[in-house]
């Protein structure tokens, strides 16, 4: 629960940035940096000025807060950090933002970081801090600054303000987002998120006349940890370490395996499992029989890191030896061919730029915005009409019917006056209204917050009391047992509509509701458990629905009392309705049971089950209408009316109609159960379908876009991975949402690019681009499988190298909007998947126009 506020609170502060950073621009912190020296140590200050009223946060906050302060240093062998890094004594204060307490400074405020210097040269230190400032109305998206630091090789000092300090202030604009791991907030994804966390070199020495050593060493920078080579391949994980050379081309007559030191195993939040890895630096080393040591030793290796909230795609590195000098010929270089050679214009979108999105500027917020509130009014009508569906059945219940005529009949029969009669009935059918609907007053009086109802509704626990709960309904439903609040409470509202006036009738309206309970409840219990998690208005719709169907007949009777002599007589047949009730329940109950499972994907309720268990329901009931069995309540003699056999044929047709949802290749699709069933992957088979959810998708860019064209559709594109934990919670949590599966399937042109898709290219596909990262390093990197070819495209396109991502482009291939990354608000993936059919819209016209189209 703390989580969730925390979550929640981080969300409003960054939508309040949001809004006040479209008026102005606000920079409320100087930096100034310099550096003291003294012999082989130095000492290096970084001094801040925070504009009043807003305060910084320490480098020392716990989870579930803003971001802390952090300094982080380029590696170079000419210095060694001596310690952590320093900071001046902190106010500790209850921020109004975060709802915590929380360390922070005001006004000027100083960090440091001691060093020693290992050369006798003059050389520079450069990193980047990164900062997030508040004050008691909003925040600041974090900010990130970088800095130099001019040090002199000899130990002369430089004083503060000299050329030793450089202020290099700029915003970034880098989001991190969480990708795989469990920080559940949603990021927009603007600016370059490129980065590169390993370090490669590569070296080897001479053991004998033929035999070398080659050592692979890697040099992972501070909170990231590369895998093992020896990983559980049956579980979907991280990639593991791999190493190929290319024994034919490097002269080799034997090759060991590659041996590694022992590596740290432990739980992974990424993965939710224990995983074996290393930090900092590890070295990997082989031996090699060497036929020929002129030729060099030639291969590639593959790795993946992460840190504690977010993985690289997998990367593939080229290495290649040369034995008699024991040196790297290629590897992590800076490109080694020229511009002309490489293939990055065929992984560079001509149309896309991140920064400049088609919608910018531009304004469909109005049309989404409309659409969503006419949803909002049909989704609470379609609520509403459910609960009045829900109110007419439990009319016909044993526990209600029988009150019609006799309570119309006391009023218009008891009454000397008809119309005073008629007026009072009007107000008991009111009343009966009210009860109801007054139910949902709690919901409204405690200011909960919908998404904690929408995560307290979803969640095992309520799911599973849910299911309890409605499978004791049935059987009440069956006759086993009879369900009844506490006598002395209908006693006491039967005492209390003895009495004249307004008052009673009230009392007689609520004697009604408690008696009737039996039947009512279970119907009542239905519809609250189905529209819980919306909150506090669509469950006072549902009631409302619910009471004005109970009460409007009693009013309608009065003021019409020749339809009486239309009612059927009460009998049996309530009995068999009763029962069919109880079917009923049992049907959802085991849509809780299945709620319950796909939480924790626990397997007993997968798509084929449900469908099995509700055949099962739909037979049994047909069965009990054509008189084959008898439940306690039922009469010895039944009599087969046209009705019951009517609705014995029709339960009949629903089993036949359910029975195919239970094979692997069903022959209709069961679109009327649509929301109630598993999604298709929760199966007994294994789907050939490489689509999330049986979507209409490829897995091709280019096969999207020709079939985009045809279909004048725009493309979706979802960057994932085989092993990304947060894709398959958006798949399994927001897809399948009704307003988002209905976009994806109609409104676009659906394709999911793997980036660790493991499929060699065809020969001949192989390519080589150049990757810029965000600290300004460049690297060659060869593409030889499919992922490698999709995390390219992601990387030189789209600025960004974590998953999942999510694009929205023209058929012919320019970004509608600002792409998104993990999204688990609906409501927030419903408006960017609006927001980009809007714009693809809007630019097909001016399109159009501008070719007299």
């Amino acid at each position: 629960m703390l989580r969730i506020k925390h979550t929640f609170w981080i969300l409003v502060v960054l939508a309040l940035t949001t809004f006040s950073m479209t008026l102005q621009v606000v920079d409320p912190v100087d930096w100034d940096f310099s550096v003291q020296q003294d012999g082989n140590e130095a000492t290096l200050y970084f001094d801040a000025t925070v504009d009043k009223p807003w305060h910084m946060y320490s480098q020392h906050l716990d989870e579930g807060g803003p971001i802390p302060t952090y300094f982080e240093f380029e590696k170079s062998e000419h210095f060694e950090l001596l310690g952590e890094t320093g900071e001046m004594e902190s106010v500790q204060v209850y921020d109004p933002n975060f709802k915590m307490d929380l360390a922070y400074f005001e006004g000027d405020c100083s960090f440091d970081q001691k060093i020693k210097v290992k050369s006798s040269e003059d050389f520079v230190i450069k990193g980047w801090l990164e900062f997030m400032v508040c004050n008691d109305k909003e925040c600041l998206p974090p900010e990130m600054v970088d800095f130099e630091f001019n040090v002199k090789g000899n130990g002369a000092a430089v004083s503060p303000g000299s050329e030793g300090s450089k202020d290099k202030k700029e915003d970034h604009s880098e989001i991190s987002m969480p990708v795989l791991g469990h920080e559940d907030q949603a990021s927009d994804v603007t600016g370059s998120q490129v980065k590169e966390a390993v370090q490669w070199e590569f070296t080897s020495k001479k053991i004998e006349d033929s035999e070398y050593e080659v050592t692979y060493k890697a040099i992972i920078d501070k909170g990231w940890h590369m895998y093992s080579q020896h990983l559980d391949p049956d579980k979907i994980g991280p990639v593991a370490t791999y190493f190929e050379v290319d024994k034919e081309a490097s002269g080799i007559s034997s090759l060991s395996e590659v041996s590694e030191p022992k590596p740290k195993v432990e739980f992974d939040p990424n993965f939710d499992m224990d995983l074996a890895y290393f930090e900092d630096e590890v070295e990997f080393t082989q031996t090699a029989q060497i036929s020929d040591p002129s030729k060099a030793f030639k291969g590639w290796l593959e790795f993946m890191v992460c840190n504690d909230k977010e993985c690289l795609p997998p990367e593939i590195v080229d290495f290649e030896i040369d034995l008699s000098t024991g040196k790297s010929l290629l590897g992590e270089g800076t490109g080694s061919f020229e511009s002309s050679e490489y293939d990055n214009a065929k992984y560079e979108l001509p149309c896309v730029d991140v920064s400049e999105p088609y919608s910018k500027g531009k304004e469909f917020a109005s049309e989404n915005t409309t659409t969503s509130g006419n949803d909002d009014d049909q989704n609470m009508l379609v609520i509403f009409l459910l609960g009045f569906l829900g109110g007419l059945v439990a009319l016909v219940t044993p526990c209600v019917f029988p009150m019609i005529p006799l309570t119309v009949s006391f009023f218009t029969k008891g009454s000397e006056d008809k119309r005073k009669g008629k007026i009072r009935a009007f107000t008991y059918g009111f009343f009966i209204f009210l009860i109801y609907t007054a139910v949902a007053i709690p919901f409204h009086v405690s200011n909960q917050d919908p998404e904690v109802l929408n995560e307290i509704a979803t969640g095992f626990i309520l799911n599973m009391v849910f299911f309890t709960v409605f499978v004791f309904f049935a059987g009440s439903f069956f006759g086993y047992y009879e369900l009844t609040l506490p006598s002395s409470i209908a006693n006491k509202a039967d005492s209390a509509s003895n009495k004249a006036g307004i008052g009673g009738i009230f009392f007689m309206a609520l004697t009604l509701a408690i008696v009737s309970f039996s039947c009512t409840g279970p119907i009542l219990g239905s519809l609250l458990a189905g529209v819980l998690k919306g909150g506090p208005w669509p469950l006072t719709a549902a009631l409302a629905g619910f009471g004005i169907a109970l009460g409007l007949p009693f009013a309608l009777f009065a003021m019409f009392p020749q339809w009486l002599n239309k009612l059927p007589s009460s009998g049996g047949w309530l009995n068999t309705v009763k029962v069919v009730l109880g079917f009923v329940e049992l049907a959802l109950a085991v849509k809780f049971l299945s709620n319950a499972d796909l939480v924790y994907q626990l397997g007993w309720v997968k798509r084929e089950t449900f469908f099995l268990i509700w055949f099962i329901l739909a037979i049994a009931c047909a069965l009990y209408l054509f008189g084959l069995y008898k439940f306690p309540h039922d009469s010895p003699k039944t009599k087969l009316s046209g009705g019951r056999i009517g609705w014995g044929i029709a339960f009949l047709a629903f089993a036949i109609y359910l029975f195919p949802g239970m094979l692997k290749s069903p022959w209709w699709e069961q679109g009327l159960m649509a929301g109630f069933p598993p999604y298709k992957h929760y199966s007994w088979y294994e789907k050939d379908s490489h689509c999330p959810l049986d979507l209409d998708c490829t897995d091709d860019f280019y096969i999207a876009q020709d079939m985009a064209k045809e279909k004048a559709k725009p493309i979706f594109i979802d960057f994932t991975g085989h092993a990304c934990v947060n894709c398959r919670r958006m798949e399994e949590n927001v897809w399948p949402e009704d307003k988002v599966m209905k976009l994806l399937n109609e409104e676009f042109q659906v394709v999911s690019l793997y980036v660790d898709d493991k499929r060699k290219l065809e020969e001949g596909e192989e390519d080589i681009v150049l990757v810029t990262y965000n600290d300004g390093s460049t690297k060659d990197k060869k593409i030889r499988t499919i992922g490698n070819k999709w995390s390219t495209l992601e990387i030189l396109s789209f600025e960004n190298s974590t998953q999942p991502l999510y694009a929205i482009l023209s058929p012919d291939g320019c970004l509608m909007n600002a792409p998104v990354g993990y999204t688990p608000d609906v409501d927030e993936y419903v408006k960017f998947l609006k927001e980009g059919i809007e714009a693809n819209k809007h630019y097909q016209k001016q399109k159009d126009l501008a070719f007299g189209n």
